[in-house]
């Protein structure tokens, strides 16, 4: 018998998970300080400075950069940065252009869509959990080629407006993506953000899951994906490979950062682990899930686990007469 567990729910994050995130950020931010220094003949770090000091307060309590969400907004913002020629804004423009372009990246990683796609074949269930909002997260996923066939369930926060829930426009596939998911794209209530075992136990529920031991929850980061799947008796496999950062985005990280409590790279998530949050599984790419897991029904998950239980116990009169015979 193999040594797999069975697995018949499979719960995911998606950023820097099944797609890169950071990275997209990092590199496109990178190139465009570059280009900012070359246009206005300044050090890059004299305009990264500078465009930190005008960060407003009403940013500063968000978690992640302060800088690059909207680079078009943060310059903006920056006396210094405004252009002085109709030249300069036209040459402004196309900065802005490519960054928006690289930093809008959304492609899956190597290998996810094929173990997806084995997931389902097998008859276990596959659930998508994130902290993004819903039009932010709807558009990235329908980038990435996701699917509604493809999921179970999709678990977002809400758009907010005012304090209310509203749900924002989106267009093209996106909305085909969103109108195709149905009652699948569940809307959780806000400012729920993860760690909350309450949301990872209404997907067990919604999931109608019998033993959380047959599921498992991926995830790049330890505390926030770890803590509600440890909580809950589930297993957790650590997407180490999406703590893998790269020079450029470190570098941006480092500089516009200045949250203490934002982990980014491997030993900053490493940093957070303790027995609350511990995985049972560590991956270095998402497809290493097929190596940890056999992925089945729920039926057959449970009924593999019962197997496996009664072949650990041995018959009493056989430890008898395996003691006589050694006399």
């Amino acid at each position: 018998m193999s040594d797999k567990k069975p697995i018949s729910l499979v719960i995911s994050d998606i950023d820097n998970t099944i797609a890169d995130k950071f990275g997209a950020w990092g590199n496109a931010l990178d190139v465009a300080m570059d280009k900012l220094a070359k246009l206005y003949k300044r050090d890059r770090a004299d305009i990264e400075q500078d465009l930190l000091a005008h960060v407003p307060d009403s940013m500063k309590h968000i978690s992640g950069p302060y800088i690059g969400k909207d680079l078009r907004m943060d310059v903006a913002l920056t006396p210094s940065l405004k252009p002085t020629s109709p030249e300069m804004e036209k040459q402004l423009e196309q900065i802005f252009h490519q960054w928006d372009k690289d930093k809008s990246k959304a492609e899956l990683y190597e290998g996810v869509a094929a173990t997806i796609n084995k997931i389902k074949a097998s008859g276990a269930k596959f659930v998508l959990y994130t902290d993004s909002r819903e039009s932010v997260c709807i558009p990235r996923l329908a980038k990435m080629g996701i699917t509604a066939d493809m999921l179970d369930g999709l678990y977002v926060l809400p758009d907010l407006k005012d304090g209310q829930i509203i749900h924002k426009p989106v267009k093209g596939k996106a909305e085909e993506f969103r109108n195709a998911l149905g009652d699948k794209l569940v809307i959780l209530e806000p400012k729920t953000n993860k760690p909350n075992p309450k949301n990872m136990k209404k997907i067990l529920d919604d999931m109608g899951v019998k033993d959380p031991t047959t599921t498992v929850m991926v995830g790049d980061n330890i505390r926030s994906d770890g803590t509600a799947a440890v909580t809950l008796g589930m297993n957790y496999a650590w997407q180490k490979g999406g703590t893998v950062i790269d020079a450029p985005t470190l570098r941006c990280y480092k500089t516009f950062c200045q949250d203490p409590n934002y982990k980014l790279t491997t030993a900053e998530h490493l940093e957070q682990l303790n027995d609350t949050n511990r995985p049972t599984e560590v991956l270095e790419s998402f497809m290493d899930l097929s190596k940890h897991y056999r992925f089945m029904s729920q039926d057959k998950a449970l009924e593999v686990k019962a197997q496996a239980k009664n072949s650990e116990k041995i018959n009493p009169t056989i430890i008898k007469q395996m003691a006589r015979n050694s006399r």
